[in-house]
């Protein structure tokens, strides 16, 4: 589809300002700040909130979680409100991206699970608490953080192509549920060895 110039460089704006807030690593800044350690030396050496949680205890864990959460709605927000359905969709992408890859921390940083569900409720409220509902279903019967997150991202892909067809937001979701996978390729070997760690 051709976009303007106008458009186009809106767009641009959109994917910057997204890609910066995704790469805040909140994990990173907790470990910093009140523990004085460098979560990316402990466990599994993630910045997300599952590594905050068994490294640095509960608190420390929903706080990673809370502002990692926000960095999707914000920039979601920012996008459409910007860029209308298109930069929402590319917010989501971006902010996603930032946050796995986070040119804070040399381009490596989280999963994007945090993110990307606050970004989808920002989008899709409804949907959004369906995803929630299925990851922590599947998080009570399995313990298994890494596995609610695989199967919860291949669902959102599929419930999004379904819901929305080919718009922009079903591409956007589709290539983060893939890369939400390959992140979790080393869990997915632990997993097929069941040597993958479990929660409480």
């Amino acid at each position: 589809m051709y976009l303007n110039k106008k458009v186009s460089d809106m767009i641009i704006i959109i994917a910057i300002i997204s890609y910066l807030l995704g790469s805040l690593p909140f994990g990173y800044i907790v470990g910093k700040i009140f523990f004085k350690t460098d979560i990316r030396k402990l466990g599994s050496g993630n910045v997300g909130a599952t590594n905050a949680l068994r490294n640095f205890g509960r608190r420390a864990g929903f706080l990673t979680f809370l502002f990692d959460f926000l960095k999707g709605t914000i920039a979601c927000i920012i996008g459409k409100k910007l860029g209308a359905d298109l930069g929402q969709a590319v917010s989501l992408f971006f902010v996603v991206i930032g946050h796995m890859y986070s040119i804070f921390l040399h381009f490596k940083s989280g999963k994007g699970v945090a993110t990307s569900f606050g970004a989808i409720l920002a989008i899709d409220f409804k949907l959004a608490l369906m995803l929630l509902v299925i990851f922590i279903a599947i998080v009570l019967v399995f313990r298994i953080v890494s596995l609610a997150s695989i199967i919860t991202a291949i669902i959102a892909a599929i419930l999004v192509l379904f819901n929305y067809r080919y718009a922009y937001l079903s591409l956007a979701v589709s290539l983060i549920a893939m890369l939400v996978v390959y992140k979790h390729k080393d869990n997915i070997k632990r997993l097929k060895l069941g040597e993958e760690k479990k929660i409480f």
